[in-house]
């Protein structure tokens, strides 16, 4: 089972159950037999729900799960300020951390610092894991919701990094919009 938090968690949630996997939002509080918590970092690093969050996370490792972060719009961490983010990521340690060029640049620091699985979305480009590129189709237009849920299914389900990235692009790549 999958739990989910932030302005996708929705759509995280709906593209894990395509994929055949039980999700839900964390609106309801966190379930027992949760295998990976996906978190967005707006949530965490906004004002509000971080707190109630963070104690979702010490929950969801207790019960043996991955946390992965999706870092989100780079104007989400410029205004929380880019250190300051990494900082407060770091400090989670996330077993998945998904980010875009800008909002990694905006970060300031080495992904790989931060999440012990970094992953560069590149759009139609495809991706970097670990520094090894995984292509996208030619003229694919990769939904980044659908390439994150499919990753953390099959990460959870035992492939590699990289191999996980290659089901993700192909299942975000066929994914409707």
């Amino acid at each position: 089972m999958f739990a989910a938090a932030g302005e996708r968690a929705g759509q995280f949630c709906e593209a894990v159950e395509r994929l055949g996997e039980r999700a839900v939002s964390l609106a309801d509080g966190l379930p027992a037999g949760v295998q990976l918590l996906h978190l967005e970092a707006a949530a965490l690093i906004g004002t509000g729900g971080g707190a109630g969050l963070l104690r979702h996370i010490e929950d969801a490792r207790q019960q043996g799960a991955l946390v992965s972060i999706d870092l989100g719009r780079a104007g989400a961490i410029r205004d929380h300020g880019g250190s300051r983010t990494a900082y407060q990521l770091a400090r989670i340690q996330p077993e998945v951390l998904f980010a875009s060029r800008d909002s990694a640049q905006e970060l300031g620091a080495p992904l790989e610092g931060i999440g012990l699985v970094p992953v560069l979305m590149l759009g139609s480009e495809g991706c970097l894991v670990y520094g090894r590129r995984v292509v996208a189709p030619a003229t694919a237009d990769v939904d980044p919701v659908a390439f994150m849920a499919a990753f953390c299914v099959a990460f959870v389900e035992g492939f590699a990094p990289v191999e996980a990235a290659g089901r993700a692009i192909l299942v975000g790549a066929l994914s409707p919009r």
